[in-house]
């Protein structure tokens, strides 16, 4: 099959593009959670300082880990674009993706700023691209 029959690689590759260069970044912030954390909570000297550190110490951690999901996510959708034999992982992939977005959506409601809840919907655009450039190379498997 020629790769040009593939209808989903070309936006595969670009939100797979995506993925990565916001992963990058989203680590970048949480290793700077982490220094920043330790360093407050090594400086601060009193409890509150001491707790807001280890609380930003966690939050670098969980960013850091679900960002690392993401990049692993972008690397395969780039990788694997041409490859409509690994159409259906990727598919998953993307079903985890909007699952995950869905969550972060739900829990934006919960807050009062309306721009958590815009973020979250912007949020779930990449990975419906994601999973729906999958589709498209699984449907051209058929």
């Amino acid at each position: 099959m020629n790769n040009t029959e593939l209808k989903g690689r070309l936006m595969l590759k670009v939100v797979g593009i995506l993925y990565i260069i916001f992963a990058a970044l989203s680590i970048l912030t949480g290793l700077m959670a982490v220094v920043g954390g330790a360093a407050l909570g090594i400086a601060g000297g009193e409890s509150l300082a001491l707790g807001l550190g280890a609380i930003a110490m966690v939050l670098g951690v969980v960013a850091i880990l679900s960002s690392t999901f993401s990049l692993v996510v972008g690397i395969l959708g780039v990788k694997w674009c041409n490859r409509p034999d690994k159409a259906g992982v990727l598919f998953v992939l993307g079903i985890v993706l909007i699952v995950l977005a869905a969550l972060s959506l739900l829990s934006s409601f919960s807050s009062d700023s309306s721009t958590s809840v815009v973020s979250s919907v912007l949020g779930l655009v990449l990975p419906v691209l994601y999973t729906l450039g999958a589709w498209q190379n699984k449907q051209s498997l058929q």
